[in-house]
């Protein structure tokens, strides 16, 4: 009976013996499982966020070793009204940094910008008169964007009232993106945006005019030594299709100056005055993609508006989409800013935050508040004191503009600074 105790005891024994055993190995295994998952994962993470930093150190390098310590506002992803839409992460990315000395400031009030977003694929577009060759509205990474095919010759004009609404001060700016193109082997690859007379004729009249080249060379106005070299590391930058690259052109009287990307590439104070309508064109070698376009009037001297009405209204500031994160050609209004204030120590302001009436009033209310942040950090990190800046964001609730039209709410998506 005994020695009956003493086996019964020891199979006992073993048996728990064994599945603690089996417990422990099916633990360790699935610990191997996840921690071999969890390095395959960080493996392909660490994958593609070395393919994204290296997309960004090879769009810095276009800056030609211009290093800059300002740091880039971060995204408020979590501000999206259900309109906005995303597509995939764009590698393009250009740090504000890169535009550190940008100059370019973009008129008062906007007289021409389309919004696309409710045009549909594959029609001719609303808001533009193809006057020759082919365009149409298509999706392209989330976004609805202007094509312009290529194979012909393609003119394209904003779709206005009449051929002289240009005032004597205005901006344009647009972003376009050069296709490459498998067919054609040549590498001189036009696009255009001429400068006209309200009684220009399309089919013979020369333009006054800045035209792109996508290998290293431009043209500009009456600045008679045309195919004037473009800088290097924008001839590079030009040479890469698929890439966006951010056109601003602004023209007051006989004074005009031109922008691609951070580069101011062509300066006139010898055009002839009296524009009256504007065209976009291609020379058919190469499709192009078109985003973003804006034309305005004005830009009156920002002190003045301070003196006569103690405050001015800013569309240079620009934010991604539905977000806070400040877009690097806002640099230009921000430089301007930065220099009037350090000029006038005395100046303090309230910087107000106004968005357009889409969307839902409190998710807009957070978000012109979010942005209204977003421009004081800026101006702290590029030298203001703290001190002389306070933020308010106001939402939809104080329009200037008719939330009726693409036009009224692109004025209505404004950063104010108030004099305290």
């Amino acid at each position: 009976m005994k020695n009956l105790s003493c086996f019964i005891i020891t199979f006992l024994f073993c048996f728990v013996l064994v599945i603690s055993v089996e417990s422990t190995h099916a633990q360790l295994w699935k610990k191997i499982k996840s921690e071999v998952k969890n390095r395959a994962e960080n493996n392909v993470v660490n994958k593609a966020g070395n393919t994204t930093d290296k997309a960004i150190d090879n769009t810095a390098d276009a800056a030609k070793g211009n290093k800059s310590t300002n740091k880039s506002v971060a995204d408020n992803a979590g501000n999206q009204n259900t309109s906005d839409v995303e597509g995939p992460v764009n590698n393009n990315v250009k740090k504000i940094g890169n535009y550190e000395n940008y100059d370019f400031v973009p008129g008062d009030k906007i007289i021409f910008q389309p919004d696309l977003r409710s045009e549909s694929d594959a029609e001719l577009p609303a808001r533009f008169t193809i006057f020759e060759g082919n365009a149409e509205i298509q999706s392209y990474e989330g976004e609805k964007i202007l094509h312009i095919d290529h194979g012909a010759r393609t003119v394209v004009l904003p779709l206005m009232d009449s051929k002289n609404y240009l005032p004597e001060q205005f901006t344009i700016e647009m972003d376009i993106m050069y296709e490459k193109n498998t067919e054609s082997a040549s590498t001189f690859n036009t696009f255009g945006v001429e400068l006209r007379k309200p009684d220009d004729n399309l089919h013979g009249t020369p333009p006054h005019s800045l035209v792109l080249v996508s290998n290293d060379r431009y043209e500009w106005g009456d600045v008679k030594t045309s195919r004037n070299k473009l800088p290097e590391a924008l001839v590079r930058s030009l040479q890469t299709p698929d890439t966006w690259h951010h056109i601003a052109i602004y023209v007051r009287k006989n004074i005009g100056k031109a922008y691609v990307d951070q580069y101011r590439v062509a300066a006139s104070n010898t055009l002839t005055t009296g524009f009256g309508f504007i065209d976009i064109k291609s020379d058919g070698n190469a499709g192009f993609k078109i985003k973003n376009f804006r034309l305005a009037a004005g830009g009156d001297d920002k002190y003045n508006k301070i003196v006569t009405e103690g405050k001015f209204i800013t569309h240079g500031i620009l934010f991604d989409v539905n977000k806070s994160s400040i877009k690097p050609e806002s640099m230009g209004a921000l430089n301007e800013i930065v220099k009037m204030m350090k000029e006038h120590n005395d100046l303090k302001f309230e910087i107000d935050g106004h968005t357009d009436s889409d969307g839902k009033a409190d998710v807009n209310l957070k978000l012109s508040q979010d942005r209204a942040d977003a421009v004081k950090d800026k101006l702290t990190e590029m030298g203001i004191d703290d001190a002389r800046l306070t933020t308010k964001g106001f939402g939809a609730t104080k329009p200037i503009d008719k939330n009726d039209s693409a036009e009224g709410k692109a004025n209505n998506r404004r950063v104010e600074f108030v004099k305290m």
